[in-house]
Formats: structure tokens, C-alpha cells, sequence
């Protein structure tokens, strides 16, 4: 075979090798892309698959939580008659059959029967954070012993959760003001007050004696709020009045009225009328530091009922820390508008024949709510305690006024024309200052032992 022959053999056997070649290219490129396919399929299912188990883990933990607070704290321990064991399991079940924890916490909570519990939703719930007073994710209280506790989670994100506080944790002192000295509320006034960037707690868990000393960083700082509105005006028989209008009842209440009480006393205020009318509450505590004012040391103001216990009664300051109360003659406005911790303070004043009410039946609620943060953000409110009055007087149905009076302006003879511009109070009508003529006579007090001389003790 000639060398030109063997050259174009060769050639055509390359020629042919690379037909060949280029021929099954598309198979193995169409097998190259399915693997591909394939295993992009494989990836996005083994990613929708975590995230779906991540969701129900999500789920679960929020189910969990809600289902746990209702058990430790939720005040009817028959929980409207259902075996709480048994409807955790069911709830468990739903989750697994993918529903989401926010409607079956939702069902949860309706299932306990209580008008007052109810599920918040995150956005509401981030609202009612920024009015922290702290500004750093914690809600405190006291226990039995009178320590100051973490009643709650710490709020999901804040700086106290970062920092690994826990519910139950016992609070010694913020910014090195002692509990022993202060009271809960006065202290987180004053830190509430302050423009600090750090709040420093010292603290240590129930049943260890290890104290730890923490710096929060406090991004959200409270903006206090004026809770009294106040002033001195002159009834038809020449008496001062010192006039305070509570819209609220919250921490800063009693150190405004402690601040407004002295003013009027220097204009020369004998007589006081306190107006809660269309006052919903707000802080039961706070609702007794007030009645603390007005009531000797000692005096029972209110008696609360706990899940767990019978009635315990509330006793406003004593020892050597109590403050000299205001005796002045006083009387209380109330109207249906008149609500929750403010009925828990006029009822504490009443029961201590300390103030007659004066107005319309009020609106009759003696629940208190806890709030609860959820995984999910989200959180409940559920009813922990009622409270009653200082001889056990029901709150729940309303409180009858002791002299009933007619509409929202209070006719009593005392000509104020004026006044409420005067005052820079614009929403209060002319004849809206009780004259203090039904107290001077005690004719509102004939229920009380010696015309209000009697405190229970």
C-alpha cells in the first residue's frame, strides 16, 4: 500500500472516529444535564423539606410555650373544664398536620372561655414593647418572699434575652438602687427618667445565692408621660379644692400625684377630689402605690386571689420606710367609663372609708392580665389573678357609687365658670369640680365606722 493510500485511510478513519464522537455528544451532554436537573431537584427538595421541618419546630416551640403559660399561670385551673393534657396532645397533632401555630394558639386561648384572654399579634405586641419601662425587654414583679422577679420571658431580641436571663431569675438592684429601699415602681421611674444608654442589673437565679452583675444596652428609652392633670379651685363655701384628673393609671402615676398633691397644698388646698371617670387602668401595682397616699401604714387596700391560693391581702407600705398619708377630706369621681386597676383604687379607698364614690356605676372588671412572649413573636394575654376590694367587696358587675350623680357634668353648686381654660384643662366642663359639701357633711360615709376614722388593718 502506497504512503499516499495509507494517509487518506488514516484521515478517514479519524473522520469517521469524530462523526462518531460528535454523534453521541448530544446524549452525553443530555445526560450531563439531566444529573444536573436531577440533582438541582434533589437540592431544592432537600431544602423545602428542612425548611418545612424548621417551620414545624417553629411551630412547635410556639404551641409549647403558650400551651406551658396557660398550665403555670392561667387563673381558672379547670381551664373551662378540659383536661389541659389531653388538648396538648391535641394541638401537638395539628401541628404535625401542618397547621400554623398562630391559629391553633388562637383556638387555644378561645377555648378557655375568658373574655380578657387573647392572643396579641406581633406587630401589636412589638408596640407594647416600646413602652418597656426598663427599655430592655424585661417584665418584672414580686413573689411571695417580696423579691423582685423576672415574671417572663424576656422579650424575643431584646438585650436581656441576649444576655440569658431567664423567667424566674431574682433582680437585687437596678443601677444600684436596692429593691429593700425602693419600690418596684419608683426604681424603673427613675430609670424610665433617665437617658442612660446601659441599664446595670444585678441578679441571680431562684435558689443560688451567685450573684451576677449584667450591663443591657436599652435601645428603646420610655417617654414619660404626664399621668395628672391638676388644680386648685374654690367652692361656693370657700374651701380650696385640690382637683386631680387620673387618665391612667400607670408607673409614673403616684410620683405625679405625690408632686401635684404638694403643689396644691401650697395654694392652699383643704379639700381633694380625685376623677377617674373614663379612666380604664392599667398597672395594678400601681393602682396601690396610689391608695398608699391616702391610706395609713398598713391598711389592707385590696385583696388579690392567685391560680394556686386562696384571697391574700394587699397591705400598702409599712415599717420605717412608709410615707406619712394625706388625710384631707377626699372624694372620688367614677363613671361606667371607670375601669380595672382604677375600680381596684377606688374600692381600696371606699373599703378604708377613706373616700366616698360619687358618679355612675363603673364598668365592673377585676381581672388581671400577664403577658406572654411567644416564639413566633407573637404573645398572650391571659388572666392571672382577680382582685377585690379591702373586706372582699366584688369588683366584677361594677362598684355603685355612694351619692349618684346625673350625666357627665357634676351638679353640686359650684359655680367654676371658667376655670377648666383657666387650668389648661379645656376638656373638663364648667360644673365638672365636685363641691366637697357631701364629704364635709359625711353624709357619703354613713356606711363607715366614725366618718372615715377606721382603716382596715
Amino acid at each position: 500500500m502506497s504512503r499516499a493510500r495509507r494517509c487518506r485511510n488514516l484521515v478517514g478513519l479519524a473522520l469517521v472516529l469524530f462523526l462518531a464522537w460528535v454523534g453521541a455528544r448530544p446524549f452525553v451532554l443530555l445526560g450531563l444535564v439531566g444529573e444536573l436537573c436531577c440533582r438541582v431537584r434533589i437540592w431544592r427538595f432537600v431544602r423545602l423539606s428542612s425548611s418545612l421541618l424548621s417551620l414545624e419546630a417553629s411551630d412547635t416551640e410556639s404551641v409549647e410555650a403558650a400551651w406551658g403559660f396557660v398550665k403555670r399561670n392561667y387563673f381558672d385551673q379547670s381551664f373551662n373544664h378540659q383536661d389541659w393534657e389531653v388538648a396538648h396532645q391535641r394541638y401537638l397533632e395539628r401541628v404535625k398536620k401542618g397547621q400554623r401555630a398562630e391559629s391553633i394558639v388562637r383556638d387555644m386561648i378561645a377555648s378557655l372561655g375568658d373574655r380578657y384572654s387573647r392572643v396579641i399579634d406581633a406587630a401589636t405586641f412589638e408596640q407594647l414593647m416600646a413602652f418597656d419601662p426598663l427599655g430592655v425587654g424585661l417584665v418584672l414583679a414580686r413573689n411571695d418572699s417580696k423579691q423582685v422577679f423576672v415574671s417572663s420571658p424576656p422579650f424575643g431580641g431584646s438585650s436581656a434575652a441576649k444576655a440569658g436571663i431567664k423567667q424566674g431569675d431574682i433582680v437585687d438592684s437596678i443601677n444600684d438602687m436596692s429593691f429593700k429601699e425602693m419600690s418596684l415602681l419608683a426604681v424603673c421611674d427613675r430609670v424610665a427618667q433617665g437617658d442612660a444608654a446601659e441599664v446595670k442589673l444585678q441578679l441571680h437565679p431562684p435558689g443560688s445565692s451567685e450573684v451576677r452583675e449584667v450591663s443591657l444596652a436599652r435601645p428603646r428609652q420610655a417617654k414619660p408621660l404626664n399621668e395628672v392633670e391638676s388644680g386648685v379651685v374654690t367652692a361656693s363655701n370657700g374651701h380650696k379644692i385640690g382637683y386631680f384628673r387620673l387618665r391612667n393609671v400607670g408607673a409614673r402615676s403616684a410620683v405625679d400625684l405625690r408632686a401635684a398633691l404638694a403643689k396644691v397644698r401650697s395654694a392652699g388646698a383643704q379639700e381633694l377630689v380625685i376623677d377617674l371617670r373614663g379612666n380604664p387602668g392599667g398597672s395594678f401595682p400601681a393602682a396601690l402605690e396610689i391608695a398608699e397616699i391616702f391610706l395609713k401604714p398598713g391598711a389592707v387596700a385590696a385583696q388579690v386571689q392567685l391560680p394556686t391560693s386562696d384571697s391574700k391581702p394587699l397591705r400598702v407600705g409599712e415599717g420605717e420606710g412608709a410615707l406619712q398619708a394625706s388625710m384631707e377630706p377626699l372624694a372620688v369621681l367614677v363613671d361606667g367609663g371607670s375601669a380595672s386597676a382604677s375600680e381596684v383604687l377606688a374600692v381600696a379607698l371606699r373599703g378604708n372609708c377613706r373616700a366616698p364614690l360619687l358618679g355612675s356605676r363603673t364598668f365592673g372588671k377585676a381581672a388581671v392580665q400577664g403577658v406572654f412572649g411567644l416564639p413566633n413573636k407573637e404573645a398572650v394575654a391571659l388572666t392571672v389573678a382577680r382582685y377585690s376590694g379591702p373586706d372582699g367587696t366584688r369588683i366584677e358587675g361594677g362598684l355603685e357609687p355612694d351619692l349618684s350623680l346625673p350625666g357627665p357634668s357634676l351638679p353640686m353648686g359650684l359655680s367654676v365658670s371658667g376655670a377648666a381654660a383657666e387650668l389648661g384643662l379645656p376638656l373638663f366642663q364648667n360644673n365638672d369640680y365636685a363641691a366637697l359639701d357631701v364629704v364635709a357633711s359625711s353624709k357619703a360615709l354613713q356606711s363607715c365606722t366614725n366618718g372615715g376614722s377606721e382603716q382596715l388593718q
